[in-house]
């Protein structure tokens, strides 16, 4: 029994790990806040540069829930999210982006307990973006609010 929990387990995280790669470009990072450290290189899906960050967030993951669940931007803000993962199961932060250019964005496809991925956010219109464990639908969800 325990090795097919642990192929249904694969399977979701091979799928998002191949949406990734064949999504775009790499994003790597540093954490600025001396707290916290990124243990894990972010993707940035799509194409096209974003802007350097003016702030960093950190939203924990944990078991299973986002710690904030409201992040609030302004227009054209870009912004570094540092997803820690706090909880004993795997996650991920997957940004769903209605924007103009069509970007999502995302954490690394698996954030491993005790690690954290940091990834740059940027959006060009108004409104309000879902954000997700690819993982651990339909609980484990946010949103971001852009004015």
């Amino acid at each position: 029994m325990r090795i097919q929990h642990r192929w249904l387990l694969l399977l979701p995280a091979t799928a998002v790990a191949a949406l990734a790669v064949a999504c775009g470009g790499d994003s790597g990072g540093s954490s600025s806040d001396s707290t916290a450290t990124a243990t894990a290189t972010a993707t940035q899906a799509a194409g096209g540069d974003i802007s350097d960050p003016s702030r960093e967030i950190e939203v924990l993951m944990k078991d299973n829930f986002f710690e904030p669940t409201e992040i609030r931007l302004a227009v054209g803000e870009a912004v570094s999210i540092e997803a820690k993962n706090e909880g004993v199961a795997i996650h991920n932060m997957h940004v769903l982006s209605a924007d103009t250019e069509g970007k999502d964005f995302t954490s690394a496809p698996i954030v491993n307990p005790g690690e954290s991925s940091e990834f740059t956010v940027q959006f060009s219109q108004p409104g309000t973006y879902k954000f997700q464990c690819d993982f651990h639908l339909p609980g484990m969800v946010g949103e971001i609010i852009v004015e």
